[in-house]
């Protein structure tokens, strides 16, 4: 299935920013839409090399809490696959991690066009702590495949706050493997 954005002027969240450019999903809505937005990275290695490419966006050198709550989590650094980890390796760095309702206030922002989550593995648990009631966040696309509850629990979980899945991606090559949520 092929989209077509029309919006122009929307707001976005790109949580996994990688370096700003790689395998963007908001790059686009930037440049050509003239879109803002927040772009989140928690590799400080990635987040220096975001900030080289002069997005018109805000960046934040954290990740998204699995919790309600701020933390300092140990982070595993290997570029487009790095991870919140519980184990101490020579690759891993800690974090500042918070709750995706600390990073909306700082921007003064609730209303969200698209919201990309791709965090290798705790999609889920940083869904089960964003403040569905004090946001309007109108498509998602979440990456599943990393995720450790599971595919079906995502999209369940989605359904259960407001959201129909509209479109499954997945690539071969493992480039891509994301829902796409819209909101009822």
């Amino acid at each position: 299935m092929e989209y077509q954005i029309k919006v122009t002027r929307g707001f976005f969240i790109e949580c996994g920013a990688l370096d700003g450019e790689t395998r963007s999903n908001t790059l686009y809505m930037e440049r050509s839409l003239n879109w803002s937005g927040i772009l989140i990275e928690g590799d400080p290695k990635n987040f220096e090399l975001l900030k080289k490419k002069n997005r018109r966006a805000y960046s934040f050198p954290v990740c998204l809490s699995p919790f309600p709550y701020p933390e300092i989590l140990l982070f595993e650094q290997q570029f487009n696959i790095g991870k919140i980890t519980d184990t101490a390796k020579s690759n891993t760095v800690q974090v500042e991690c918070y709750p995706l309702s600390y990073i909306l206030l700082a921007v003064n922002q609730t209303s969200i066009d698209y919201f990309s989550l791709d965090v290798e593995g705790n999609e889920l648990k940083v869904l089960k702590n964003v403040p569905w009631d004090n946001v309007d966040i109108k498509t998602l696309s979440v990456e599943f495949v990393h995720d450790k509850e599971g595919k079906v629990a995502i999209r369940e979980y989605m359904e259960s706050v407001g959201y129909d899945l509209i479109d499954e991606i997945s690539r071969d090559d493992m480039l891509a493997n994301d829902f796409i949520f819209l909101k009822r």
